[in-house]
């Protein structure tokens, strides 16, 4: 399996074209705050003195939840590579163990989103920090680096499954585009929540990776929210935490951390069981 996860990771490594195609989900969330949304959705918070550095933290945390999602999908091109080619014959005739084969494939997603989402963080903290924020503590820092490997557990592990039905490089293509074009609105990143019809919330809120968004958005954003809401009624503060998808509200209960957590991880193990039960049947087949 190290083998392998070495060989993959390599070939992701090697293609700069392709480490730029999977950050493409993080460039276009950014460049569009940056460029056209990020004076709409600071306009109206003028009653807030930090208003552009929550603001700064609420983009940043779409971008780590988008990254761990689209750059695993560009992890996963050597498989579907390897596949189109019949590479996979050629391991199966090696001395190399079924389960190290698939093995290798589902790390090489794990550690690529590992690593593209830490440079994401360190440029996302870069970008607070010449916008006039500060560097996050070293105990929320501790916290982030978690919800990270928890956001590319789950992430990595649906991207996973969905690689395992694809069979060409056109397929794959086709639906890394889509994926890196949609993930934005998925997890709340281009559009507060509380500003889309109920119908699409819903959708948000069951979709796996937003529960990520709204961890990150409690991490980086929770300082910022308690100095600015601090001479304000705690109502307004939950309304506005609901507006931004700080939290997920379901009719009367609102998700608490460890629900959101408990999602990512329960999300990881699932879509991990599939994927490896459709990759062996497929490599049954050689």
């Amino acid at each position: 399996m190290r083998q392998m996860t070495v060989r993959g990771l390599k070939i992701f490594f090697k293609d700069a074209g392709g480490v730029l195609f999977s950050l493409l989900g993080v460039i276009v969330i950014f460049c569009l705050f940056l460029f056209f949304i990020g004076d709409t959705v600071t306009q109206g918070l003028d009653f807030l003195s930090h208003a552009g550095q929550i603001m700064d933290a609420w983009v940043v945390s779409g971008m780590l939840a988008s990254c761990a999602i689209t750059t695993s999908m560009g992890a996963y091109a050597v498989m579907v590579s390897d596949r189109e080619q019949k590479c996979v014959k050629d391991f199966y005739a090696s001395p190399l163990k079924r389960s190290g084969i698939a093995g290798g494939y589902l790390c090489t997603g794990f550690l690529v989103s590992v690593a593209m989402s830490l440079l994401t963080l360190l440029f996302g903290q870069v970008y607070i920090v010449a916008r006039g924020g500060t560097w996050i503590s070293p105990a929320t820092l501790l916290q982030v680096l978690g919800v990270i490997l928890l956001s590319c557990f789950a992430s990595s592990a649906m991207v996973c499954f969905l690689i395992s039905f694809l069979k060409t490089g056109g397929a794959y293509t086709t639906a890394s585009i889509l994926l890196g074009t949609l993930i934005g609105f998925l997890v709340g990143a281009y559009i507060s929540v509380g500003a889309l019809p109920a119908g699409v919330q819903w959708v948000i809120k069951c979709f796996p990776c937003a529960h990520a968004a709204v961890l990150f958005r409690q991490l980086l954003m929770g300082p910022g929210l308690q100095v600015d809401f601090a001479q304000l009624p705690e109502q307004a503060l939950q309304e506005f935490e609901e507006q931004v998808g700080v939290t997920f509200r379901y009719g009367q209960y609102e998700a608490a951390w460890w629900v959101h957590a408990l999602v990512l991880l329960a999300t990881g193990v699932v879509f991990y069981l599939l994927a490896i039960l459709k990759m062996s049947r497929r490599l049954r087949q050689y």
